[in-house]
């Protein structure tokens, strides 16, 4: 630990007198690689990925309490929507699926 620390310039410090958190170690911790996906798409919104986060207890500025993500497999462009209710997710679906097809 002390020459983590001297790297970071503390160089008057010893890990005897400091404590550190739990966050610090986790945050270093690798983790396991992904298995290799079988479902590769090789068009354009062949295949697509999308995730519904929230409720959040705190509206963003615009007083969206859900965000929704869509990404292409192929080009992994990603579209990021802010979303006052879960239900306009179809919306937001059905217009990154027009413009992909417009852009085919």
């Amino acid at each position: 630990m002390t020459t983590l620390f001297k790297s970071v310039g503390f160089s008057n410090c010893s890990s005897k007198n400091l404590k550190i958190c739990d966050v610090y170690f986790h945050a270093k911790q690798s983790r396991t690689k992904f298995r290799v996906s079988e479902n590769k798409a090789k068009n354009l919104f062949e295949l697509v990925h999308c995730d519904i986060e929230g409720p959040y207890r705190v509206s963003s500025l615009c007083g969206a309490h859900y965000f929704l993500t869509i990404i292409d497999d192929v080009s992994r462009v990603v579209w990021l929507y802010l979303m006052k209710e879960k239900s306009k997710a179809g919306y937001f679906f059905e217009s990154v699926y027009f413009h992909g097809e417009n852009s085919i």
